[in-house]
């Protein structure tokens, strides 16, 4: 037979259609993972949702650049806090991002 269990997750943020366009506010929520990782963190974000649900938007932003997403956000940050302390610390910068779609990296 098969066993089934139930597992449940507590999720700390859920953003709904109604923030889709703020992408500023959707950034604020997240910043602090930003200074996480300046501090030497790892940080992982995760976008989950359907097809059409607005993970690359929220992730990337716009095509126009008009919208940026948490991605771009991101980016300006990280290098806005090191020029704020490069008189303090030297520091080594990488990135990694997958995007996961359809059992595909």
């Amino acid at each position: 037979g098969v066993t089934r269990s139930t597992c449940y997750h507590s999720l700390p943020q859920v953003f709904t259609p109604d923030t889709r366009g703020d992408q500023e506010h959707v950034f604020e929520d997240v910043k602090m993972l930003v200074q996480s990782a300046v501090d030497g963190y790892n940080v992982c974000l995760f976008a989950y949702g359907q097809t059409g649900s607005g993970k690359t938007f929220t992730m990337i932003g716009d095509s126009g650049g008009t919208l940026p997403g948490i991605a771009p956000r991101a980016y300006h940050e990280i290098f806005d806090l090191l020029e704020g302390n490069r008189k303090k610390f030297s520091y080594k910068v990488s990135v990694y991002m997958v995007e996961l779609y359809n059992d595909q990296l």
